[in-house]
């Protein structure tokens, strides 16, 4: 009878490690490997932009902590870390000249290059897997007042990247006075709030220094 008992438990333990592999450890693997690939074709965008757009390491870093604080699921979580690295993918559709043009954009350029979100979620639709995280991708420059429904991850990255950009130009003070200006108006108040919070628990100082381009190591 303990041999029988024995052998159920064994069963059950071995049934319960193969469930907590395919549930748990493989989906966190695969979403690892994802992020692997597509951070590589980030830092070409960011290598063929000057580091004008495309970096990822620290925005990914930011959009997770905040989405925490939201109480964004695990896999809400990982969509959004997708979109991260896939937001400017569509860069490579504008040409080299409008990229990196050191004067003011033209009118039609700035047209152009508002594009990108669109080509990159195209981008992203054809890719295995990433059906999802195209929404996400699309919307990724959204501004709160226009489309308030827009999803979560899409205001996370929206107001991220306009602070990491003003963090850059500027100070992290300066990018931080403007978050909180343009809550509820650009940038979705909830959102606004939880990166504010995670803000105040990071030492900023240097930056611009933790923030700069691949690109401008090479």
């Amino acid at each position: 009878m303990q041999g029988t008992w024995w052998a159920i438990g064994t069963a059950v333990g071995s049934l319960l490690a193969l469930a907590y592999y395919a549930f748990v450890v493989a989906p966190a693997r695969l979403h690892r490997l994802r992020c692997e690939g597509l951070r590589a074709f980030a830092r070409l965008v960011e290598l063929r932009t000057q580091g004008r757009c495309g970096k990822s390491d620290v925005l990914a870093d930011l959009a997770g902590a905040v989405a925490m604080r939201l109480g964004m699921r695990l896999h809400e979580r990982r969509r959004l870390e997708l979109a991260v690295y896939l937001r400017d993918i569509g860069m490579v559709a504008i040409p080299y000249s409008v990229l990196n043009k050191t004067g003011e954009p033209t009118l039609a350029e700035r047209e152009l290059l508002r594009r990108h979100a669109e080509i990159s979620a195209s981008i992203a639709e054809q890719i295995p897997g990433m059906s999802s995280v195209a929404g996400i991708v699309r919307l990724h420059h959204v501004v709160y007042s226009e489309q308030p429904n827009a999803p979560l991850g899409a205001h996370i990255i929206s107001a991220l990247d306009d602070w990491l950009r003003a963090a850059e130009q500027t100070d992290a003070d300066f990018a931080t006075s403007l978050l909180k200006q343009g809550a509820g108006a650009c940038y979705h108040p909830r959102v606004a709030q939880a990166i504010l919070s995670e803000l105040s628990q990071r030492s900023l100082g240097g930056w611009r220094e933790l923030t700069r381009s691949a690109a401008l190591w090479l």
